[in-house]
């Protein structure tokens, strides 16, 4: 590709050329270029910037093609430039600095293609040599040692005047460029062949910042070279440089008193500067190093972790040279001297470095271990400074048990012993004795230590594969269940063979878990067996718990099931180790569960495990020592078939029931009576239907109001019975409601007696189909012909004012009448006056269902008065009556009788 210059204007502008035709056979040949800068067919660096060509003055102002390249080979490679000026005849055609430094040492062809009169040119071609620095320049190019002096107009170096490495100033030639390279070697002891060189710098590549004119670098020589040199002898600097981006050629084989060890291909500085040498022969030497430590916190720290297969020492720093000797030598408390080996230096350079193995670094943990070594050369020795670094316990692994799941020992997944092991661990190879031990604890909190090895020998065996030795089950079985104990492990290293000197290994941690609790179901101290007679629980009772194997550590609660469900709330306890633990019950408690069966049962809780034993299904009693409801108004009071007669009080009866032993607030009590209906049939009803107890129910009783009205629908002189139930549900039908002993009593109904004179009714008579009323009946004349009424008529003791008419005025009245007599009340009994009846009568009485209660027929004549009376036999009462009469007489003075 070629480089393209658009305009006169603008000549340093370049561009990429499209690629180079080849040139026709027949081109017109024109002159070589002229280049600006050339003085007698060379280019110094003084006149190379702003440097140009021109071309022949025949040339067109068509684009001109300049190529570039050097004669020697390899050389450095150039693209083309391209010159699009337009401009006519002799043009200049800038030439680019870095082609001409990059072509410093080699001669430069240049030629050029384009065309002249309209035909294709090719230019003759143009050799000019490209020179490096001259001599007159060089004496500031050379490089110089910083602490070099004029000691009586020689110049010195004397090592006395400084500490550490001398520095050797470089100075950076005027055209340098980035990626240009510098090369520089020290000469000394030059009065024998071979020559002791020091490459100060080689192959050093120019950055953009340093490729400046007037820039200095700076190298250095090491002070332990320049120790190890014989004394008052002079050193010389020499310096070079590779301007074109070629790689470095080895040096040239030349005349010994010649060499220089820079690169053949490389530009010299030929000034040379040389000053005396005075050595200073002690080294400054730095100390060891283990490869594997590093500086923290202001001191040297290992990893051992880093050196379970040994450790590397070596001396970063040091400036070996051939001839050295170089010892290593390691020590630490406890642990004398000792040597890790020599190095032999055979080449300036060389690294030294022995191996320190792994056992040794065993030897010093929890140590600090000391590092030196010492350097021979020209028959004297000198000790480097101490490295101490400290030396950690490394990682080691945990023991294990391998029966353990998930860091709990249960003995309930395996039987016979179990096995401890240790993995193979670090350093294993370099342990001496062990120890193994498990700490834990009894059941009554008290340590417990087992040793599982005792200043036991490590074997190979254990080396090689890992520990692995039993631990009696008898021993697991003695710490308290549940609770957490440690496997340790420890070994010595060395000759230590004491634990105090041995390094424990992580403890590893366990659960043990022990074989479940044998429970046994709970037991009741009032009770015989699984049966309580309630009255032996009335101040409540005693739950025992006792199992194999209880112990103070253990929390116990007893769960007695209450009718809902839910276990009775009770505080926890804990285990006895003296014996069994007793809970109580509360009166409540029992209670509420007569007549049912309760579960009882207890909950064992350990340190990791939770048992609950078989249950204790208690079957409690029902109360035989309960009261009789009583019915204060009976006679006699309290006694069974008792009279309860309504006509010897007024208003409600009061039914009363003893307080009850087993009387609770809110439980359910339910107070009936049972009776014939008067009508016939059954009637309950309830004087409480499960209520809740009050607080001064259960304490003093219940008193509770029988009303008259319920009594009233019974039937007279039938039974009644009165009963008392309680319960702690709603059920007073359930097997576990209490029913009291059964009140049993005759009921007898109030007998009422009235009277009926027709007193308060008008005079006056009517026909069939007529009636009249009074509060007592009402008379309907039903058939017949004739009059009947209230009239006034006579005045004895069988009428007297006023008084009913039949038949009026007939002797005998056909037909007869038929009259009926409505009474408001059912009648146990009825009496009324007849006067003045002299043919046959009949009187009928009927129940209130229409049945004939009794017929009395009268047939003689009496005229003279007398009394129907009728008195009903026990559960017969008399609604209405009819009389059927045929002649003139007269009713009067009723009397009734009925049962309230």
């Amino acid at each position: 590709m070629a480089k393209k210059i658009s305009a006169p204007e603008a000549r340093s502008a370049i561009v990429k050329a499209p690629p180079k035709k080849a040139v026709k056979p027949k081109a017109v040949e024109v002159e070589s270029p002229s280049i600006s800068s050339e003085l007698e067919g060379v280019v110094e660096p003084s006149r190379m910037v702003v440097s140009y060509l021109t071309v022949d003055s025949r040339m067109d102002d068509k684009p001109i093609t300049v190529h570039f390249s050097t004669k020697e080979q390899p050389g450095p490679l150039f693209e083309d430039i391209v010159d699009d000026s337009e401009e006519p005849g002799a043009r200049n055609i800038d030439i680019p600095l870095d082609y001409l430094t990059s072509a410093m040492g080699f001669t430069l062809l240049v030629s050029y293609i384009g065309t002249s009169q309209g035909q294709a040119a090719a230019s003759r071609v143009k050799e000019v040599g490209i020179s490096f620095y001259p001599a007159s320049e060089s004496e500031e190019l050379a490089p110089r040692l910083l602490h070099e002096k004029i000691v009586h107009n020689t110049p010195t170096y004397d090592m006395h005047d400084h500490t550490g490495d001398e520095t050797v100033l470089v100075p950076v030639t005027p055209l340098a460029k980035k990626g240009d390279k510098v090369y520089c070697t020290a000469v000394t002891e030059q009065d024998a062949i071979p020559y002791t060189f020091y490459t100060v710098v080689y192959g050093h590549v120019l950055t953009e910042e340093e490729a400046v004119a007037g820039h200095v670098l700076k190298f250095f020589i090491a002070r332990g070279w320049l120790a190890r040199r014989k004394p008052w002898r002079s050193i010389t600097l020499q310096s070079a440089w590779i301007t074109s981006g070629l790689p470095a050629e080895p040096p040239a084989d030349v005349d010994p008193h010649l060499e220089t060890r820079l690169p053949a291909n490389a530009l010299e500085i030929q000034h040379r500067r040389t000053a005396t040498l005075i050595v200073a022969p002690g080294l400054d030497l730095p100390p060891p190093h283990l490869r594997q430590s590093v500086n923290y916190n202001d001191g040297w720290c290992l990893n051992p972790e880093l050196t379970k297969e040994g450790g590397d020492v070596d001396v970063p720093g040091l400036a070996t040279c051939a001839g050295d000797r170089v010892c290593f030598f390691v020590s630490g408390p406890g642990y004398a001297k000792k040597p890790l080996g020599c190095v032999a230096i055979e080449h300036d350079g060389d690294p030294a470095s022995v191996k320190l193995s792994a056992c040794i670094v065993a030897c010093l943990f929890n140590k600090s271990m000391t590092l030196i070594y010492t350097l021979a050369f020209n028959e004297s020795e000198q000790s480097s400074p101490a490295q101490d670094i400290s030396v950690p316990v490394p990682q080691f692994t945990h023991p294990n048990i391998e029966e353990a799941t998930n860091g709990t020992v249960d003995l309930n997944t395996f039987t016979g012993p179990a096995l401890a092991t240790v993995p193979v661990w670090a350093y294993a190879e370099c342990s001496n004795l062990c120890w193994m031990w498990i700490s834990g604890e009894h059941d009554d909190g008290s340590a417990y230590r087992y040793d599982i090895l005792l200043d036991e020998p490590v074997t190979d065996d254990w080396k090689a594969k890992g520990v692995g030795v039993s631990v009696p089950r008898a021993e697991l079985q003695k710490m308290a269940d549940c609770s957490t104990f440690e496997l340790h492990f420890a070994t010595s290293f060395c000759e230590a063979n004491g634990l105090q000197s041995a390094h424990e290994f992580p403890a590893q941690a366990f659960k043990i878990e022990q074989k479940p609790l044998d429970l046994s179901k709970p037991s009741v101290t009032e009770a015989v067996g699984d049966d309580l007679t309630v009255w032996n629980g009335r101040d409540g009772v005693h739950v025992e718990v006792d199992y194999v194997g209880i112990s103070s550590q253990h929390t116990v609660t007893v769960c007695w099931m209450q009718p809902d469900g839910s276990c009775l709330p009770l505080a926890a306890q804990p285990g006895s180790d003296a014996g069994p633990v007793r809970f109580f019950m509360p009166r409540e408690a029992v209670i509420e569960s007569i007549g049912k069966t309760v579960k009882i049962t207890y909950t064992v809780a350990t340190a990791c495990k939770v048992q609950t034993s078989p249950p204790l299904n208690l079957k409690i009693s029902k109360p035989t020592r309960v009261p009789t409801p009583v019915v204060e108004q009976a006679t006699p009071r309290a006694t069974q078939y008792g009279i309860l007669d309504l006509g010897t009080f007024a208003g409600n009866a009061l039914i009363t029931v003893e307080k009850w032993w087993f009387a609770l607030k809110g439980s359910l009590v339910w107070l009936k009576c049972t009776g014939i209906k008067r009508e016939g049939g059954s009637h309950t009803f309830y004087v409480i239907n499960g209520r809740p107890l009050t607080d001064t129910e259960a304490r003093d009783g219940l008193s509770e109001t029988l009303n008259r009205s319920e009594l009233q629908l019974l039937k007279h002189d039938s039974p009644l019975t009165v009963t008392c139930i309680t319960s702690q549900n709603s059920n007073e039908f359930g097997n576990e409601a209490v029913v009291f002993p059964v009140l049993n009593l005759i009921l007898k109904r109030a007998l009422i007696c009235q009277q009926e004179r027709f007193e308060s009714l008008p005079l006056g008579t009517f026909g069939v189909g007529s009636s009249i009323q009074t509060d007592l009946m009402k008379i309907t004349f039903e058939s017949g012909s004739g009059l009947a009424g209230i009239v006034n008529y006579g005045n004895d003791e069988y009428y007297s004012g006023k008084h009913f008419v039949m038949c009026e005025n007939s002797d005998h009245q056909i037909p007869p009448q038929l009259h009926r007599f409505d009474f408001s009340r059912e009648l146990e009994s009825v009496r009324f006056s007849w006067a003045w009846k002299q043919r046959p009568a009949t009187v009928t009485f009927y129940d209130r269902t229409g049945n004939v209660v009794q017929e009395q027929t009268y047939s003689d004549d009496w005229r003279g008065g007398f009394w129907v009376e009728l008195v009903t036999s026990p559960g017969t009462a008399v609604a209405w009556m009819t009389v059927l009469v045929q002649d003139y007489s007269f009713i009067d003075n009723f009397s009734m009788c009925y049962r309230e």
